[in-house]
C-alpha cells in the first residue's frame, strides 16, 4: 500500500510523525515519490510495497447494509486503533448505542494493560529508558512489532545500551515464579531458575546489581492461557524491585488513543478481543487486522486489504497522518503527537463511510 493522491511539494524530505505503529516515530521522512523513508523498518517497507488499493464489493456487504433496517441491532465494529478525531466519533456512536466497539489486541499486551489499570505500575518514557536504564529486558516479539524501538533506545546517551539488552521470548508463569523466588533476598540459590527463559544464572546477579532496570513487554510475551497470571507476577516483580532500586515496565498499545478518549468521554473502555478468537465475526473492521489469524469482518475500511478470507469487502479510506491532519497518543501514553497531511486524496475518511452505513439507525 503506497500513498496515492497529490503530494505536497513542501513536505518532501521533511520529517513527519509516522501513523503506522504505536511508536509513532517523529523522524520518518517523505520521499519524492510519496514513499515513507525510515531506517530499517519493515512496517514502512510493507507500506511502501506496491499493491492495489481498489475497493472490493461483495454480496455479503448487502446483508450488512440490511442491518440498517433493524433498529434493534448494533453494528459490530473492531479496530486495533485510530486517531483522536475518529476515536471521538466512535465513542459517541458507542455511547448512543449505534455500534458495539471492540479493540483487537494481543493477549499478552491486553493482560498487562488490565493489571496496570487495576494495580498500577512504575513506568517511564522511552527517552527515560534510553537515558538511564543500565539493564533492559524485552519479552515477546518486541523487535517484530516495533522495529525501531530498540534502535531508539540503543542510540540514547548511554554508549553501552546494546550491552545492557537481554531479549527473551515467550515466558511461562512457572519461569516467572521461579525467577521471583530466586531473586528474593533470603534465597541462597538460583539453581531453580529456567535457563531456557532467563539464560545463565549470571542474569540474576545482573538483575540484582542493576540500578535502573527496564522491562519491555511485547506481543506474545506470555505463554498462551497464562497471560493474566504472568502479567500479574511480572508487575509485582517490578513493584518489589523498586524497594531498593529503579525498575520500570513499558509497553506500547496501538489503541492508546481510543482507550483514552473512551475513558474521558464515558468512563468506560471498549471490550478487547485476541486475534485467535475465531468464534466472533464483525460487521466492520477499521484498519488492517492484527495478524493473519484475526477475526473476519464483512467490511474492512482502510488499512491493507487482507483479502476475502478476513474481509468479504474492502473500501479504501484516507489515513490520518498521511492524507488528513489529526492527533494521536503514543502507545506508552506519554505524549500526544500531531499528525500531518503531506498528501491530499479523494478517499473519504473512515467515519464518513461508517456514517453512510449507520445513518438510517439514527433517530429521525
Amino acid at each position: 500500500m503506497t500513498l496515492s493522491g497529490r503530494l505536497d511539494d513542501t513536505a518532501i524530505n521533511q520529517s513527519i510523525v509516522c501513523p503506522l505503529c504505536p511508536l509513532h516515530c517523529d523522524d520518518v521522512r517523505l520521499g519524492e515519490t510519496g514513499d515513507l523513508i525510515a531506517d530499517h523498518c519493515p512496517i514502512v517497507d510493507e507500506f511502501n510495497a506496491p499493491s492495489s488499493a481498489s475497493d472490493r464489493e461483495s454480496a455479503t456487504l448487502d446483508s450488512a447494509d440490511s442491518r440498517s433496517e433493524d433498529h434493534g441491532k448494533r453494528w459490530r465494529l473492531v479496530t486495533t486503533g485510530v486517531d483522536l478525531a475518529t476515536a471521538r466519533q466512535l465513542s459517541d456512536w458507542q455511547r448512543d448505542g449505534q455500534i458495539d466497539l471492540t479493540i483487537e489486541s494481543d493477549a499478552s499486551i491486553q493482560a498487562i494493560l488490565e493489571v496496570i489499570s487495576r494495580d498500577g505500575i512504575v513506568s517511564a518514557t522511552i527517552a527515560d529508558v534510553a537515558t538511564h536504564a543500565d539493564l533492559i529486558w524485552t519479552f515477546g516479539r518486541v523487535d517484530e512489532a516495533w522495529p525501531r524501538l530498540m534502535q531508539k533506545i540503543c542510540q540514547g546517551p548511554r554508549g553501552d545500551a546494546n550491552d545492557n539488552v537481554c531479549r527473551f521470548g515467550e515466558c511461562s508463569a512457572d519461569s516467572l515464579s521461579q525467577f521471583a523466588a530466586a531473586t528474593r533476598p533470603d534465597s541462597g540459590s538460583v539453581s531453580n531458575v529456567s535457563a531456557e527463559i532467563f539464560g545463565p544464572a549470571g542474569q540474576i546477579d545482573r538483575w540484582n546489581s542493576s540500578k535502573y532496570a527496564a522491562i519491555l513487554v511485547g506481543p506474545g510475551a506470555f505463554a498462551p492461557g497464562e497471560e493474566s497470571i504472568s502479567a500479574a507476577m511480572l508487575c509485582r516483580l517490578v513493584r518489589l524491585r523498586n524497594a531498593d532500586s529503579r525498575c520500570v515496565l513499558v509497553t506500547l498499545d496501538s489503541a492508546a488513543t481510543l482507550r483514552s478518549v473512551c475513558l474521558w468521554k464515558t468512563n468506560e473502555s471498549p471490550s478487547s478481543i485476541a486475534p485467535d478468537n475465531t468464534d466472533v465475526t464483525f460487521d466492520i473492521r477499521l484498519g488492517s487486522p492484527l495478524n493473519r489469524d484475526s477475526c473476519p469482518s464483512t467490511l474492512q475500511i482502510g488499512g491493507i486489504d487482507p483479502g476475502p478470507k478476513l474481509a468479504h469487502a474492502y473500501r479504501s479510506s484516507s489515513t490520518a497522518g498521511l492524507h488528513r491532519r489529526g492527533m494521536t497518543i503514543r502507545g506508552d501514553g506519554s505524549v500526544s503527537l500531531p499528525l500531518a497531511a503531506p498528501m491530499t486524496c479523494e478517499r473519504p475518511a473512515p467515519c464518513e463511510i461508517i456514517r453512510g452505513l449507520i445513518s438510517p439507525l439514527s433517530p429521525s
